[in-house]
């Protein structure tokens, strides 16, 4: 829950912020929708479908990976999402790929460092999410975001 607040503190910040760079803001990126069952099947299950990019330097900024919840790993042990971005800068050709582990309880994010130069980038996002008795891989989904 901390870590919701903490992402939702520096979103409406950068909302208030302004445009540029000089003022950073955080934007929405909408994506098509990742879906996945949850390891605890009962569970609700994996469902994404934006991420969010906060800009703080000519090219780079941190992509935010939210909307993933656990009930019963809130009440019990969290289980574990390894997240992975794949990302393509159209612009310039230029591709990497970021990978995380987080445990998901209630309102888990994941904060991944993004280096891909100015331009439009296309991130993929996926995870394979797992307990101590097996993982489950969800779809991958995809968004465009404009880095300046």
């Amino acid at each position: 829950m901390a870590t919701t607040a903490v992402v939702s503190a520096g979103i409406a910040g950068g909302l208030v912020a302004g445009t540029g760079l000089a003022a950073a803001q955080t934007v929405e990126v909408p994506m098509s929708t990742c879906f996945g069952l949850s390891p605890y099947i009962v569970d609700q299950p994996y469902i994404a479908s934006r991420a969010f990019f906060y800009q703080d330097g000519p090219g780079t900024g941190t992509v935010t990976l939210a909307d993933v919840s656990s009930v019963v790993g809130f009440f019990t042990t969290p289980y574990l999402s390894d997240a992975r971005l794949d990302w393509r800068n159209k612009t310039t050709g230029a591709t990497g790929t970021l990978t995380a582990t987080t445990p998901i309880a209630l309102g888990n994010a994941v904060n991944l460092r993004m280096n891909s130069g100015p331009g439009e980038v296309e991130i993929t996002r996926s995870a394979v999410n797992r307990n101590a008795l097996w993982a489950i891989p969800t779809t991958s989904c995809t968004g465009t975001v404009r880095v300046n």
